[in-house]
């Protein structure tokens, strides 16, 4: 954040995070700093309050400290592997982004506006999945991985095997 670029961007993810639920009554407070002295670092301090039996408040805290930029490195090698996968079947650009828009805290280009739950999110990737052209059946996948050495004919048969059952 030591730049107006990289503030505006944090600042455009994080100052309507709720918005896209379009629900009046969520109470909450998104607050960002950045302090110079910390650098990459993410602390993060989570209250979340609920009512839980006979209508007592619960109120649960998490607090979080690590790098910023380790929390998103399994964001970014899932990426890859979806973008070689969909490249691989021809996928258009408009449905690989749309699949992997869970991966971004703002989805942008051809996934702006896909639905922000998760549930959803999971629902267009599996939508593209069923309608890649050219999507292998289970079998199919055996029989490449014993072409390309990934496992032995021992191995394939008894992955059908368990298929079965």
């Amino acid at each position: 954040l030591t730049t107006k670029k990289t503030l505006n961007a944090k600042m455009r993810v994080k100052s309507n995070i709720f918005g896209p639920w379009q629900e009046e009554d969520l109470d909450h407070k998104v607050c960002v700093m950045y302090t110079p002295y910390i650098g990459d670092e993410k602390r993060d301090f989570v209250e979340y309050t609920s009512l839980g039996f006979l209508g007592s408040p619960h109120t649960m805290v998490t607090y979080t400290r690590c790098m910023d930029s380790i929390l998103c490195v399994p964001l970014m090698i899932d990426a890859a592997i979806w973008c070689d996968y969909f490249v691989n079947r021809s996928v258009s650009a408009g449905d690989a982004a749309r699949a992997t828009a869970y991966l971004f805290k703002v989805p942008e280009g051809e996934a702006k506006g896909v639905d922000p739950g998760f549930f959803h999110q999971m629902k267009e990737l599996e939508d593209v999945l069923k309608n890649t052209s050219g999507a292998e059946k289970e079998e199919d996948i055996i029989a490449l991985g014993v072409s390309k050495g990934i496992i032995t004919e021992e191995q394939a048969a008894a992955l059908k095997g368990l298929g079965s059952k």
